[in-house]
């Protein structure tokens, strides 16, 4: 069973990386919604000079100072929100980028790594008799469900709390459902609950 498992993992992690490059770059899933940033050079140059660390920053930021007193923590409260009103939000991945060169090839072997990886809890779920005994497309239906609730709760919660864009979000979700779906297929064909009898 154990081969199985391992067979379906790597096969599962293999066909959500080749059915996800799909989405990207021929369907174009994974630019929906995604702009440039007007003005690109005179935005960077101010960033570059603000913000000194990688991180990952939200603005505007609510004073998160530990010790304060109720009083200052309602009155911080009342002053972020007039930020929040007036406007931008946002969050901001950044990289100060420090000279090191874009490694394209690390980036997928990590992905395929996550994938694999991914595939193989799933494959141990399969195993352990997810989506029936018998039934192929029961199967595929619990491997297709598992990335319908990674995409949903994922994707929701950053259109929910970090105000991603709608038509985002959705692609970001359906990528990752056909991603599982496809990947199904072929698990659901290689791992299944032992029989005893």
């Amino acid at each position: 069973m154990l081969k199985r498992i391992l067979l379906g993992a790597l096969v599962g992690g293999i066909v959500v990386f080749i059915v996800g490059s799909l989405c990207h770059t021929v369907l174009g899933l994974g630019e929906v919604g995604v702009k440039a940033i007007p003005q690109e050079d005179a935005v960077l140059a101010g960033i570059r000079a603000a913000i000194h660390d990688s991180g990952f920053y939200i603005f505007p930021a609510p004073n998160m100072t530990p010790g304060r007193t109720k009083e200052q923590t309602q009155s911080d409260m009342a002053a972020y929100m007039a930020k929040y009103w007036q406007g931008p939000s946002g969050v901001l991945v950044y990289s100060t980028g420090s000279g090191v060169a874009l490694n394209y090839m690390k980036m997928l072997g990590g992905e395929v790594a996550i994938d694999v990886v991914s595939a193989f809890f799933l494959a141990c779920i399969l195993a352990m008799g997810a989506g029936g005994k018998s039934s192929y497309w029961k199967r595929v239906f619990a491997v297709t469900l598992a990335g319908l609730f990674a995409g949903l709760f994922l994707g929701l919660e950053y259109w929910n709390w970090y105000n991603f864009p709608t038509n985002y979000t959705v692609a970001y979700i359906a990528v990752v459902v056909i991603d599982w779906f496809f990947a199904g297929l072929a698990m659901a064909a290689i791992v299944r609950q032992r029989v005893v009898t």
